[in-house]
């Protein structure tokens, strides 16, 4: 597997993010006896407001996190997402690879029960990030400090997702404030 973070872009040139978005949001919704209920374009790849992975990063929304079956991941499968086992917190992570042999990801599904505090922070985030630029420009330095002291794919991650719940916080005591 790819073991280092991949290289960061600074624009959609040569990718088109949207038109991929929008095709795996279709075949999402046309799965056979589908439980997805909502998709959501999030992470860097929807805005540019700060360096990202080439990741096109999807939210994919369900009523209750246990209908993510079997079935549903082979059909999965079939469209070439694999789930990726780590110990993630309630959500489902599945990932599309340019290849079988480099496994760089492409896409990532970041499949959380709607209606829940983690489904809420990840629209929250998004939203913060697409909009504030002196917050996207904070996770920026944030999440470049992890790039820099991450040796692997998983640390970086863990750093980042550490880096996501103390920006949350953060956001929420200075809107309340």
């Amino acid at each position: 597997m790819y073991a280092r973070v991949q290289d960061f872009i600074y624009s959609d040139d040569g990718h088109d993010f949207k038109a991929q978005y929008d095709a795996l949001q279709a075949m999402l919704f046309n799965l056979l006896d589908t439980p997805v209920k909502s998709t959501h374009h999030i992470g860097g790849t929807a805005h540019f407001n700060y360096p990202t992975e080439p990741i096109l990063d999807i939210l994919v929304g369900v009523d209750n996190l246990h209908d993510i079956t079997s079935l549903d991941e082979k059909r999965l499968n079939y469209e070439g997402f694999f789930r990726l086992h780590h110990p993630y917190k309630k959500k489902v992570m599945m990932a599309k690879f340019n290849q079988l042999t480099m496994l760089k990801q492409t896409v990532r599904l970041h499949i959380i029960q709607r209606e829940t505090p983690l489904f809420y922070q990840y629209l929250t985030m998004q939203q913060a990030l697409a909009h504030d630029t002196a917050f996207a420009q904070l996770f920026q330095e944030k999440k470049m400090q992890a790039y820099q002291h991450s040796e692997t794919i998983r640390q970086y991650e863990t750093q980042k997702e550490r880096i996501f719940n103390q920006l949350y916080k953060r956001y929420l005591k200075d809107k309340d404030a």
